[in-house]
């Protein structure tokens, strides 16, 4: 198991509550393991014998390192979610006004799809055109499923097909299998229906689930093989397209210790681990604990502007998303932020350059 495996495996648990602080989640992109985790060779010279010193041929060359932002004023991130044409139509015009990048959240699933779920969504030539002009390219999983775990709210008996979760949105896509379990006995069951009745919000499996759970005890998830399909074959068929993938943006904004355990082996951080700030402090900022907001859905133009003072004044990372093709959400209102932001004098970075100069500063 590598470094990054380790560390997250630490965080393994049945709690669906907000995930506290983890430390040395920044070794990775500061260069203290590679690529696969493990860690490189030392250049410590307590590790040599007394009276050993390192000759000019042995001292080993400094690597180039990427030109990292200068956040030291305060930074934000643009998170766009789902890959529709609307980034590419509406927001990449506008932030090229301002030289401005971002990320986008893709579903793999979706990409090049045509009407489907009433609009059009990015191909890949739209998605290099993004990466060239400086946009970062994340992850939404294969197929935008939520990646957390939910408290059970009801008890479950042998013959029951339905389990009520704290909330259903595993019950947006039928089809997959669910696991059951309260820590020591589990049951896998197919999703097959999801609604409301007089209980409250439930899922509905195939067949019974075979055991007795405790409310308050159970939680529902995706099965741990199932959640490497979602955020493992979405990486690997991104990079397969050729874009560099550290980072993922987790659909529904849920995320938990279940989600970063496994999105720990795959991904240097999370866009959206805690909705509703964009205030992230440098000096704690844990790339697997982050605070995203939406900037014009949702949102409250005064709130948002409080906030980027917030960020300007701390010289923090706000941190901040969009669904470009909601009505509410337009060429106009993302012009409007990006002069704000510009107006604080706040640098507008990806948020993997976010994630890297925060590393630098650390070391």
């Amino acid at each position: 198991m590598n470094e990054k495996t380790t560390r997250r495996a630490l965080l393994g648990g049945l709690s669906t509550g907000a995930l506290g602080a983890t430390a040395g989640c920044l070794e990775s992109l500061n260069g203290g393991v590679d690529e696969n985790g493990e860690s490189g060779p030392s250049t410590d010279d307590s590790n040599r014998s007394d009276g050993e010193e390192q000759s000019d041929e042995e001292a080993p060359s400094e690597p180039e390192s990427e030109e990292l932002p200068d956040i030291d004023g305060g930074a934000v991130v643009f998170t766009y979610d789902d890959g529709p044409m609307t980034d590419y139509e509406q927001a990449f015009p506008v932030h090229r006004e301002f030289d401005a990048p971002a990320s986008a959240g893709v579903v793999t699933e979706w990409v090049g799809r045509e009407d489907f779920d009433g609009r059009d969504w990015m191909d890949v030539e739209h998605l290099e055109e993004l990466a060239e002009a400086g946009w970062e390219i994340n992850s939404h999983t294969t197929a935008h499923t939520a990646l957390g775990q939910f408290e059970l709210v009801e008890d479950v008996e042998p013959d029951d097909v339905h389990v009520y979760p704290e909330e259903r949105n595993h019950g947006f896509h039928h089809g997959y299998e669910i696991e059951v379990t309260d820590g020591e006995n589990s049951a896998v069951r197919t999703v097959v229906d999801s609604d409301h009745d007089g209980i409250g919000a439930y899922l509905e499996f195939d067949e019974p689930v075979g055991e007795s759970f405790a409310a308050g005890e159970t939680v529902e998830r995706y099965p741990e093989e199932l959640m490497h399909e979602f955020l493992g074959d979405s990486k690997a068929q991104l990079e397969e397209w050729g874009f560099e993938v550290d980072t993922l943006l987790a659909p529904y904004d849920i995320c938990d210790e279940w989600t970063v355990e496994i999105a720990g082996e795959y991904y240097d951080g999370i866009a959206n681990a805690n909705p509703g700030s964009m205030v992230n402090d440098r000096e704690s900022f844990d790339p697997f604990d982050t605070n995203r907001n939406y900037f014009i859905e949702y949102a409250d133009p005064q709130n948002i502007q409080m906030q980027l003072d917030e960020v300007a004044t701390q010289g923090a990372i706000g941190i901040v998303g969009a669904h470009s093709f909601k009505e509410e959400v337009d060429g106009e209102g993302i012009r409007t932020m990006l002069e704000w932001i510009e107006e604080r004098d706040l640098t507008v970075v990806t948020l993997t350059d976010a994630f890297r100069a925060v590393a630098a500063e650390s070391s």
